[in-house]
């Protein structure tokens, strides 16, 4: 058990100052002559005492590499104390009045000089510490100078200046390119050269980015790693009120900066696989966020919710008063996020409702934009810009009616700009497969990827100007920050766990805006009921997640959508449900039977009058819902290759049958393609552009397994 009462204990350590080693020295010269007055020590001693004690001083004062000014004072200082001392002693004592009053007046003598060699030593230290920065960078310039002609094949180029980082992590060179045309490609093309050039440690690497003009190219270069080191999230910042008007520091630069991105005009991806930390950085985005005044935060999360429950857990226990809940007397007024989507139902909820607000407020605050003679929404506490952050986009786009919630997100981020609602896209890749609507990711200027594993992934998301994977990334917390088309910047990210989000929700949640009443309204109930038990029931475990068809209120929406159904079976005959035994039976149906049965069955049998061979699962025509919903595109893509019979189809064909109906693009396609192959579903003819794909029914033979 601890105890509270806290003892105070001298700091021995401490240093002294001016005053204090003046008191110091001169008591010190009083009580050691008057122990030797005490003893009848010979006053030779205090001369020797003084002597020594110059000597020492010179010499630890040479090792520290003090200037000669502070060397000869301190030396003085000794020799004056240990003459007085032998003085006194020869003198009656250092308690007479003469020697007490010639020690105060050296001892005042003493501190008034201190003072001024003190501020002598510091300019002086300055000063020779400056002169070895400018020859250190001087020679670090020489060899940039070098190393540049000889990786680079660039002569003549100047270094402008050279600064390390605050940080201890690195340096910076900012170098002038000589006339004659020379742009920066010729040097971020050789940056893994000079990186190699320099020996750089694993893990650390050489950005190179844009300068003040076209021939200033900024050199950055990383000498340490921080690969395994954790950065706390930065709790005690979230007493401060922000506003998503300015930017949002949502990463740890190796320079010592922060990663700052515009969350008020701009969308926003981020990508990584599993283990990177990309779930962490969603939650550090959802904790700033909280930290601002205008901001209303919805999270769509169709594997179970799982980002938006931890911060839901400290409001829901405040407002229930949980017992044993350190939240249970907490004054938590409104959740960290403000509404939370498990379901595809419950997403297109929120996505209408969200399309239904930007076109409302578009109408409502025209004067308002106006007044304030801007084209975008002015946002404020009283008017708060939204913020959807969507996780995974490879669940999203999973199943057809989750396509639909993608889609709705595609429309949230194409026409809400303006009226401050935007777009969090996550996903384990930025590929087709994973966001099939490239519209997501070129609208998004906000790029941020916490880890991948092939080159081509990052060249993918940032372009030509993205890094090697070896170079951007040393382990979990690492990322990529890259901001409107620019260069990526190598960052890492703070460290959030469950306490420190619910810290988080418990000290932002009244600061919390509400949704002002135009946009209100035209949310309808679909936004009120968010919260009811039916809607939000199963998040707590209080009812199981259903997939039931949701009703539309308001003005969004059709009312009564068709309910989901798996599409997986389409292409197989379906099983006779026959009546069972001691159902009743309808008697003329069962003479028609009879009829047919009696009449019996031969292979010249026309077809039905729909053309379908019924003796050919292959031919069947895939199930339609009531409505004449259109089968998925993978069956779709599996019947061109039926109806193009012997002679086969392939990829680039199939694609412009597809794109217009569903958007499928070629990538997808061979994909299809190559599963089918795999398991004989069809079989490859020719090879290159030339490969066709025929189904196993017309081939005159099963095909031979490989």
């Amino acid at each position: 058990m601890s105890s509270n009462n806290s003892t105070s204990r001298v700091d021995w350590s401490a240093g002294h100052g001016i005053v204090s080693g003046t008191l110091n020295a001169t008591s010190g010269t009083l009580v050691t002559t008057a122990l030797a007055h005490t003893t009848a020590m010979p006053a030779g001693w205090a001369l020797a005492a003084g002597a020594a004690g110059a000597a020492g001083t010179a010499i630890a004062g040479v090792r520290r590499g003090l200037t000669k000014a502070m060397l000869g004072f301190r030396s003085v200082c000794w020799m004056a104390a240990g003459a007085w001392s032998s003085w006194a002693l020869t003198s009656g004592g250092p308690t007479t009045l003469p020697a007490l009053g010639s020690l105060a007046v050296a001892g005042i003598a003493a501190g008034t000089l201190a003072a001024g060699f003190a501020a002598h030593e510091e300019t002086e230290q300055a000063r020779r510490t400056t002169l070895f920065h400018l020859g250190v960078r001087r020679a670090l310039a020489e060899e940039w100078i070098d190393r540049i002609a000889r990786v680079c094949r660039v002569e003549n180029v100047e270094i402008v200046a050279i600064e390390h980082w605050p940080s201890g992590m690195g340096y910076t060179v900012e170098v002038k390119l000589p006339e004659g045309g020379v742009t920066r490609k010729s040097i971020a093309d050789r940056a893994a050269a000079l990186a190699s050039d320099l020996d750089l440690p694993t893990g650390c690497g050489l950005q190179v980015g844009e300068g003040m003009s076209r021939r200033l190219v900024l050199v950055k270069v990383t000498t340490k790693s921080m690969a395994g080191t954790e950065l706390p999230f930065p709790l005690a910042e979230m007493t401060e009120t922000t506003t998503v008007n300015n930017p949002i520091p949502l990463a740890l630069l190796s320079d010592g900066g922060r990663a700052e991105l515009d969350m008020r005009q701009a969308s926003t991806i981020v990508a990584g696989a599993t283990g990177t930390g990309k779930t962490n950085w969603l939650h550090t985005l959802i904790a700033l966020l909280n930290q601002t005044n205008d901001v209303l935060v919805w999270v769509i999360d169709l594997n179970g919710g799982s980002l938006g429950l931890p911060w839901l857990h400290a409001w829901r226990e405040a407002q229930q008063h949980t017992e044993s809940s350190r939240w249970a007397d907490a004054d938590i007024p409104a959740p960290g996020v403000d509404w939370l989507a498990s379901t595809p139902a419950e997403a297109k909820r929120m996505l209408r409702a969200a399309v239904r607000i930007a076109k409302q407020r578009k109408v409502t605050y025209q004067d308002h934009m106006r007044a304030e003679d801007d084209d975008k929404l002015p946002v404020g506490p009283d008017l708060p810009e939204i913020v959807i952050i969507v996780d995974e986009g490879a669940e999203v786009a999973a199943t057809r009616e989750a396509k639909e919630v993608l889609a709705g997100t595609s429309e949230v981020i194409r026409i809400a700009r303006a009226m401050a609602i935007r777009a969090v896209m996550s996903a384990l890749r930025v590929t087709q497969d994973v966001l099939p609507d490239p519209m997501v990711r070129k609208m998004a200027s906000n790029r941020v990827c916490s880890g991948a594993t092939e080159d081509s992934e990052l060249g993918h998301f940032f372009g030509w100007r993205a890094l090697a994977v070896e170079d951007s990334f040393d382990g979990p917390g690492s990322l990529l920050v890259g901001t409107d088309g620019k260069a990526p910047d190598k960052g890492r990210q703070w460290r959030i766990t469950p306490s420190i989000i619910e810290e988080v929700c418990a000290a932002t949640a009244r600061r919390r805006p509400a949704l002002d009443e135009p946009s209100l309204k035209a949310a309808g109930a679909e936004y009120e009921e968010r919260w009811t038990l039916e809607r939000c029931g199963h998040l707590f475990g209080l009812q199981p997640a259903t997939t039931a068809p949701e009703t539309t209120t308001g003005d969004g929406g059709e009312a009564g959508a068709r309910k989901w159904r798996a599409t997986a079976g389409w292409d197989k005959p379906r099983t006779s449900r026959g009546p069972s035994e001691g159902a009743p039976r309808d008697k003329e149906l069962e003479a028609q039977f009879l009829d047919i049965v009696r009449g019996g069955m031969n292979d010249d049998t026309p077809p039905a009058e729909d053309s379908t061979d019924w003796s050919n699962p292959g031919t069947w025509a895939p199930a339609r819902e009531p409505g004449g919903a259109k089968p998925d595109a993978r069956q779709a893509a599996l019947n061109l290759i039926i109806a193009a019979g012997p002679d086969g189809t392939g990829a680039s064909a199939m694609e412009r049958d597809l794109k217009d109906a569903y958007g499928t693009r070629r990538p997808v396609i061979q994909r299809w393609l190559k599963e089918w192959s795999e398991r004989g579903e069809v079989v490859r003819v020719g090879d290159g552009s030339k490969a066709r794909y025929v189904h196993r029914q017309h081939l005159p033979e099963p095909p031979a397994e490989s």
